[in-house]
């Protein structure tokens, strides 16, 4: 999961400390979710970009996005009762945890190794 950094603030604005021999560097680094979100779009994520109002929306529901599949994936690997461990609430919550920070990764995890398997 991507910690959520305000997005209406560009945090490298009041920085010029990328400069080569006084020139200045035309490269603008977002967070990898503006970053998707340009691609998406079709543009270069290496370059500024004027955002609008519904740019910022589409972002906050992105963000949000990945928070719901990230809950959802430390819910199912929490309610998974593993036949080779004893269910010990530590190593369910560690797991959890490492499935809430994968979020989509498990999520494709628990399919093929969970669900097909029948290890729940």
């Amino acid at each position: 999961m991507l910690l959520i950094i305000p997005l209406f603030a560009n945090p490298y604005e009041g920085f010029n400390n990328d400069k080569d021999n006084g020139e200045e560097n035309d490269v603008v680094k977002y967070d990898i979710i503006s970053a998707l979100y340009l691609v998406m779009l079709g543009y270069n994520a290496n370059y500024y970009y004027r955002w609008g109002i519904m740019d910022n929306i589409c972002i906050v529901l992105l963000y949000i996005l990945t928070l719901i599949i990230s809950i959802f994936a430390a819910y199912l690997s929490y309610n998974c009762n593993w036949k080779v461990i004893d269910n010990n609430i530590f190593v369910k919550l560690l797991f959890a945890l490492i499935a809430f920070m994968l979020g989509p990764l498990y999520l494709i995890w628990f399919f093929f190794v969970n669900y097909l398997g029948n290890l729940c």
